[in-house]
This record gives C-alpha cells, sequence and structure tokens, in this order.
C-alpha cells in the first residue's frame, strides 16, 4: 500500500503598486516575506524527501523583486523608516491605528513592550482620529520608535530567526530602539526578499518542490469568461450588466506562465486557478495553454460526478477531465484537512496535531486501499495567512509532520505532477462551475458593491477596447497598450470584490476599494484618456451599519437563555462575528454574533451561536468571557442548559448571573467590574471544548464597550 500526499502552499498578494506614482501602500508582501514565503522554503530544505508544491500567483512575484531590489518602498515602510523625532501628529495616528495589525495572541501578547504599546492605544478604545489624537499625546518618542520597530519586528517568522540571529538580539532587547537597529532591521528584510526567488529556484531544479502558477492578477476565470456563469449556482442571483471578455482570461493564463519561465527558468505544469475557480470553458483555456493539470475543491468534484453519473471513484484520486475535446487533469483539495491546518490546528500542540493529520492520513489510505486503490490526498490552502495563528509559525507542527512523513512506512509526500505520472486518472466528461467557498461566486459577485464594482470594470474594459482596435489602436505604440492593458489586468483581480459586500470585513477595506479604482484610472491615463469621474467615487459604503452597531438604548433583558420576547434586545450593540472575520475564510464559526447592551447599573450581554453547531455533541464546551481594562477579568460559562451565578475569576467574590438555553446570556453589575460611568473596557468571547479553544470572537482584538455616562442618557432621552 502506498498513498500519496500533495501539499500545495498557495502564495498570492493583489497589485498593491501603482506604477504612475512609483508607490505601493500596503505592506503585505514585504511581512509576508520575511514570514510565510521564507519558512516555507526554509522547512522544505530541512527535509530532503519531502515533496511539496508552491502555488505563486505572478504579480507576487513581481512586487517581491522590485521590493528585494529596492525599486519600490511601500508606505508603511516610509513611515516605518521616518526618525521618531519628525513624525507628525498625522503619522503618529497611522502608527496607533495600523501597527498593530498582525495576531494579537501570536504576535503582540508574547512581547511585553508590545503588548504594552497596544494596551496604552487600546485601553482608550480608540474609534475616530480625534480618540488617536487623544492617545498619541500621551505617548513620547522612544514609544513610537519602539512601535516602528516591534511592528516589523514581529513579522519575522523561523526562518529568518533561524539564519539571521540579530532577529533573535533583537526581541531579546524588547525595548529601548535606536534608530540605528531600525535601519538594520529593514536591510535584514531587504536580503531576506532578495533570497527568496533564488531559494525557491533552487529547490524547484533540485525536484524538491514543485513551483505551479494562478493567472498572472488572480482574477476569477469564468467571471472573465462571462460574469453570467455566477448564476449556474445560484440562478436567480443578481448581477450587474455582463462582463465578457475570455480572451482576457487566457492571456490571464499565459502572461502567467511566461512570467514563471523568465523568472525560474521552468514553465509550470499545472495551475490552481484562483480561489479554485473551475468552469467547463476554463478546460479550453488550461488545454491550449499547455497545462498538464488544474487544482479545485472537493466539492467541485462531487457536483461534477452527480452530473456526470459517476458512481465509481472518490475524492483521493486523479480525474482527466475532457470537455468539448479539451482535456486537462485534476486533483481536488480534502477540505476537511486542509483546513484543519488552515483554522484549527493552531489551537493544538504541535505534536498533537501533527498526531491527528496523520492519522486522519493513514485512515483515508487504507479505506482506500480496501477499495482497490492507492490514494491520493491532495490538502492545498493558503501558504501564507494561517501561520499568524500559531504560537511559533507552524514551525513545531510542520516539523513533526515532515518527520513523520520522511520515514512512514506507506505515507509518502509527492508534488503533483510526480503524483499525476504514477497514477492512472478516471475519466469523467462534466465539470461544475464554482470555487472552494460554498462552490459558487457569491464573495465576489452579487452584492450591489460586487455588481458596482462589475459595472465600472466594464466601462474601463469597452474603453481599452474602443482605445485599442483600429487605426487608432495601431498608432498607439505597443507598449503604451501594454502597460495600460496591465493596469486593467490588475483591476480584474480577485481580492478587490473579496472586500465588497456584506461578508468581510479590514480596517484597509477602504485602501483596497481605492485601488481597485485607481488601477482603472490608471488604464485611462496611460492610453491619453481622461477617467470618468465615477471612478473617483468609493464603491465600499461606511463601515457602520454593517457587521458592527453600537447600543442606542437602555435594555433590561431577561436572563434566560433564550429570545423572551421580540424587543427583549432592541437598543443593544452588535458585533456579527461571520461578517468581520478578517482575510481568510472560516467556513465554521461557531460563534455567530455578539449582542451588548447595558441599564443604569448592568451590562449585559447576549451570545448567539452557529445554527450548525451542536453544543450537546461536544465534550464539556465552554464559554469563556475576557474583560480587559485596568485588569483582567474572566467569567467561565458552562454550555448546560439552565441559569446560574457565575463567579467573575479576578473580583473578590464577585457574580455574574449566566443562563443559556438557545443563546447565552449575562448580566454583570458594573460595580463588580470596578467600572466607572463613561470607562472603556475590551470584551474577548472564547468557545473551549475541554482543553481546546475551537473559536474566538473577535479575532486578533477586543470588542469595545463604553460604560453609559451623562452624555448616553441625555442621546437617548425622549418624550
Amino acid at each position: 500500500m502506498n498513498a500519496n500526499v500533495l501539499f500545495v502552499w498557495h502564495m498570492h498578494q493583489p497589485s498593491y503598486f501603482d506604477p504612475l506614482t512609483n508607490e505601493m501602500v500596503l505592506p503585505w508582501v514585504r511581512l509576508h516575506g520575511v514570514r510565510g514565503y521564507y519558512d516555507i522554503p526554509h522547512m522544505a530544505g530541512l527535509f530532503p524527501k519531502i515533496r511539496q508544491t508552491v502555488n505563486i500567483v505572478p504579480i507576487l512575484l513581481d512586487q517581491i523583486l522590485a521590493l528585494g531590489e529596492g525599486q519600490v518602498v511601500d508606505s508603511y515602510q516610509e513611515l516605518s523608516l521616518k526618525p521618531a523625532t519628525d513624525l507628525d501628529n498625522g503619522d503618529k495616528i497611522f502608527l496607533a491605528r495600523n501597527f498593530f495589525s498582525c495576531a494579537y495572541e501570536t504576535m503582540i501578547k508574547p512581547y511585553p513592550r508590545y503588548l504594552f504599546l497596544w494596551q496604552k492605544v487600546q485601553s482608550k478604545q480608540p474609534v475616530k482620529d480625534a480618540d488617536f489624537g487623544r492617545v498619541v499625546s500621551q505617548m513620547n518618542v522612544q514609544d513610537f520608535l519602539d512601535l516602528q520597530m516591534w511592528f516589523n519586528l514581529t513579522w519575522f517568522g523561523y526562518a529568518a530567526r533561524a539564519r539571521h540571529p540579530e532577529v533573535e538580539q533583537w526581541i531579546g532587547q524588547g525595548a529601548n530602539f535606536t534608530e540605528t537597529d531600525k535601519k538594520a532591521l529593514f536591510d535584514l528584510q531587504r536580503t531576506i526578499l532578495k533570497e527568496l526567488v533564488p531559494l525557491y529556484r533552487s529547490l524547484a531544479q533540485e525536484g524538491r518542490i514543485e513551483i505551479s502558477t494562478s493567472p498572472y492578477f488572480h482574477p476569477i476565470l469564468p467571471l472573465l469568461i462571462s460574469s453570467k456563469t455566477a448564476r449556474r449556482a445560484h440562478p436567480n442571483l443578481s448581477l450587474p450588466e455582463e462582463f465578457a471578455w475570455p480572451e482576457d482570461a487566457a492571456l490571464q493564463v499565459e502572461n502567467a506562465l511566461r512570467r514563471h519561465e523568465e523568472v525560474f527558468g521552468l514553465r509550470p505544469k499545472g495551475m490552481w486557478p484562483s480561489e479554485g475557480s473551475v468552469s467547463p470553458e476554463v478546460v479550453r483555456i488550461a488545454q491550449d495553454a499547455g497545462l498538464q493539470w488544474m487544482a479545485s475543491d472537493e466539492d467541485i468534484l462531487f457536483i461534477s460526478r452527480e452530473m456526470a453519473n459517476l458512481k465509481e471513484g472518490s475524492l483521493y484520486e486523479p480525474y482527466e477531465v475532457t470537455i468539448d475535446g479539451a482535456k486537462v487533469r485534476m486533483v481536488f483539495r480534502d477540505r476537511n484537512l486542509s483546513d484543519r491546518i488552515g483554522f484549527a490546528y493552531a489551537r493544538y500542540n504541535g505534536t498533537e496535531a501533527a498526531s491527528d493529520l496523520l492519522g486522519l492520513m493513514e485512515q483515508i489510505a487504507k479505506r482506500e486501499e480496501a477499495a482497490g486503490r492507492n490514494a491520493t490526498i491532495p490538502i492545498i490552502l493558503d501558504g501564507e495567512n494561517p501561520w499568524e495563528a500559531y504560537a511559533d509559525g507552524g514551525f513545531h507542527f510542520l516539523k513533526t509532520v515532515f518527520e513523520r512523513l520522511s520515514a512512514h512506512s506507506f505515507l509518502r509526500t509527492e508534488t503533483i505532477s510526480g503524483s499525476l505520472s504514477q497514477t492512472t486518472a478516471r475519466p469523467i466528461d462534466k465539470l461544475a462551475t464554482g470555487s472552494w467557498i460554498n462552490h459558487d461566486f457569491k464573495i465576489w459577485i452579487g452584492h450591489p458593491e460586487d455588481n458596482k464594482g462589475w459595472n465600472f470594470l466594464q466601462e474601463t474594459r469597452m474603453a481599452f477596447a474602443e482605445a485599442t482596435k483600429g487605426d487608432l489602436g495601431k498608432k498607439m505604440p505597443g507598449e503604451t497598450v501594454e502597460r495600460a492593458r496591465r493596469e486593467l489586468f490588475a483591476a480584474e483581480g480577485s481580492d478587490w470584490f473579496w472586500w465588497y459586500g456584506d461578508d468581510f470585513k479590514s480596517l484597509q477595506s477602504p485602501e483596497f476599494d481605492r485601488l481597485f479604482r485607481v488601477h482603472q484610472q490608471n488604464v485611462y491615463r496611460i492610453l491619453g484618456l481622461s477617467p470618468p469621474i465615477l471612478l473617483n467615487e468609493p464603491i465600499r459604503e461606511t463601515e457602520m451599519g454593517t457587521g458592527v452597531t453600537l447600543p442606542v438604548d437602555f435594555i433590561r433583558p431577561i436572563i434566560d437563555g433564550e429570545v423572551t420576547h421580540y424587543f427583549e434586545w432592541t437598543g443593544a450593540g452588535f458585533f456579527d462575528n461571520h461578517k468581520l472575520q478578517g482575510s481568510m475564510y472560516l467556513r465554521d464559526t461557531p460563534l455567530a454574533a455578539i449582542y451588548y447592551g447595558f441599564d443604569e447599573e448592568t451590562l449585559y450581554i447576549r451570545v448567539d451561536f452557529d445554527e450548525n453547531y451542536r453544543h450537546e455533541e461536544r465534550h464539556d464546551a465552554t464559554l469563556v468571557l475576557r474583560f480587559l481594562d485596568h485588569r483582567e477579568t474572566k467569567i467561565r460559562c458552562p454550555l448546560a442548559p439552565g441559569t446560574a451565578e457565575i463567579p467573575l475569576e479576578g473580583t473578590e467574590g464577585g457574580k455574574a448571573r449566566w443562563g443559556f438555553k438557545k443563546i447565552g446570556e449575562i448580566a454583570i453589575p458594573y460595580r463588580i467590574l470596578g467600572l466607572e460611568p463613561g470607562e472603556w473596557l475590551g470584551a474577548l468571547f472564547e468557545l473551549y471544548e475541554g482543553e481546546t479553544m475551537v473559536d474566538q470572537c473577535p479575532r486578533g482584538h477586543t470588542l469595545s464597550i463604553q460604560v453609559p455616562d451623562e452624555q448616553f442618557v441625555k442621546s437617548i432621552w425622549r418624550l
């Protein structure tokens, strides 16, 4: 018995670069570059028997190379390098607002000085610039210098720490950094960025990794072919004016393959289509580009098998998809295994997580052997974002997994191409249309904001076509046309649409909106045209009202674990955890929403659970509420039906009333928390099953709650 384990790490960022101003506004290429992008090849180098596939989006490559060569400096780097003595008030507010943009539990909390600075800012619970202005007025020059240093220092991953001892020296120093320290840190970042491409190239040439690609700027290929394909999963979905430019889809793929060949000296054999998004039409594009394989999600396979009435086979084998004479081989990700690494194992001990993963893979292999097959087990996931949640960046987990797989009797790792060369692919003549998220495209189209963005993009695409056709196009220099096309293709990327609508929120959402429109404005400017004034209008609506609302009235709920009457929580604040889960898509978030409010003496909180979460089937399920103000107060609430008086850890005998049935409700007197009117506290909600935390709300920060003062009372006064 042999089973091939196919690890695929997908690495991508959108185009943050504006070629007309030579600005790169967001820091994520640089920061992930010294963490996940550096850690993966480092780990690969430690285990010569391990084979993996790394999927790299070409626009990410371009930006890594530009940053490594010093051709561009992102705006966060520029502000970080500015002497702390020269920071103006606007700079200081930007630092206080943005330089804690990382995982609190693993990248802030472990470092006392960084945690102190976070508490100094967050204890005031600032929201508006005026709030931040008051905060920064109480910070000194050394505070800002240390903040500049720590935001960049905390992003170094385990590879940087192992290869460059100065990282651990800076962490050990902890505080009182100098401008010289700061310059040395950024010199090291640039050194690492310059190492990345040679590292991947060397590993690929040695056959230890396979480098695959995605379309150049990470567009959703089926939506470029025709936006109407979104209705295959949802026939009644509201759509914009049709966007149908299949030639763009084909060229985004061909340009990606060409760019990889230029950079790595190897033309990719395979592709992870952006977000695993496929359709029957994409098969022809893949074949015409010379691709040997594609990958997508298990749901796409299950629906395709049903469409083809295919009874034989399973998820754990490759398929040869044939559509109208076009062929490509495909593998489909095991969602459970992939999502365990991406979303669950960070909460485990690394050894336990590795044992769990290998145990599940062994079960799959034995089950497939019983059916007369050698298993092919595709584990495909984001190669950058998950590691922020691991206390050690995933080092112990991955190291243990690779150690055990290197010596395993029947599980062995392979690249996708390597595995396909050993296995016969099962034929199938149908392919479903959809992505890895819910086997549809609703993240990127259908919401009014998404549709408005597509309409803008259609106008820009038509303007490009009109300006470059016929005699007018022949007179235009080819270089000009290609520069404009590059900006058009950047605007076709999926990331801009990820942040539209109600699905996800980020501190940088307005910047993604602006970048989407800037790339389109650049198309017009490069072609010598005046951009439409509409492209100056934000597509994204204001953040408040979607996902978060503030309390507007006193409430007096009955603490019994259910909604006693319709108006019981009317007037409360609201936090929607499903809509505010950040840049990563979490399919299962048991903590769905938080309601919070108060009367003159008591704080009330209600916790709603996801409809699919069955607490009665879980072992020892407990909701832990943590309150952070001058101290930390903790309440452990069992998910057992009934009401109880629960002690508050961190107080002198204080108790809160807890009720649980369909929902969780709790009442806590202000006096127990030691809070006065107008004071702020941060609240954090954690769901445990035994000793394992399975969800947290909010993630990486606290929910800000202000004790009502006279101003609040005046705001709700009425006849």
